[in-house]
């Protein structure tokens, strides 16, 4: 099986000395969770995008964009996301990515009354897909967002809720798995974030953020997770 990556964003230059780009912390991700795991990155601000069938499935990344904003590249994406769903391809999107692919198949972003998410945050596992093996009750996940998504697409199920992210986690079918956090991230990674964004997230949620960090988070388990859906293993 061959994994596309739609990246989404470059990463702050500094940062990206010690983490690498969006794209390459997915495929190490997936190699530290499944070595020999093939992954093919894209950029998805490019003029042109990959066709749907290029890859066995797909992951969309995270972005600084907004999915409502009105750039060329995320209409294009968008418009990507609705054929890779008609023909089948399995995608998975994060945090920017699971938003978009629930705007594109007819659900709503906006930026959230609840304000910055920075750090990890536990949410509720409402329901086990098939992919989610080992799935326990709580689901804990770096995170960086300040957009939600408010209604899901039709067809869609919550698979992971919380006061503060009500739609964390959604599938529709076999054919979309998202999630609003960020299992690609290194605990470094997300504190760096949280540092240089000190000022526009505020002292509050600054100061849980860096005490999260202090704690276990599920990233691998859920990497594990995307692999599956992706390979439609059950």
């Amino acid at each position: 099986m061959v994994i596309g990556i739609l990246d989404c964003d470059k990463v702050d230059p500094a940062l990206a000395v010690d983490f690498g780009q969006y794209g390459e912390m997915f495929e190490a991700g997936f190699n530290r969770v499944r070595p020999g795991t093939e992954c093919r990155i894209y950029d998805a601000q490019a003029d042109s995008l990959p066709d749907v069938l290029a890859c066995d499935s797909w992951v969309i990344t995270g972005s600084r964009h907004s999915a409502y904003e009105t750039l060329p590249w995320i209409q294009r994406l968008s418009g990507w996301i609705r054929q890779a769903y008609q023909a089948d391809r399995p995608v998975a999107g994060i945090c920017f990515g699971h938003q978009l692919v629930a705007q594109a198949l007819g659900g709503e972003v906006r930026k959230a009354d609840q304000g910055w998410g920075m750090g990890p945050y536990d949410t509720e596992i409402r329901v086990q897909a098939p992919w989610m093996v080992g799935a326990e009750s709580r689901l804990r996940l770096l995170s960086s967002h300040q957009d939600q998504v408010v209604t899901l697409p039709p067809n869609a199920i919550v698979l992971a809720t919380s006061a503060f992210c009500p739609n964390y986690s959604f599938a529709i079918d076999s054919r979309v798995f998202t999630v609003q956090g960020h299992p690609e991230f290194l605990p470094e990674y997300n504190r760096a974030l949280a540092e240089k964004r000190r000022e526009q997230i505020g002292e509050a949620v600054y100061q849980q953020a860096i005490e999260g960090l202090a704690h276990p988070v599920d990233s691998d388990r859920f990497m594990g997770w995307i692999l599956n859906f992706l390979e439609r293993r059950t």
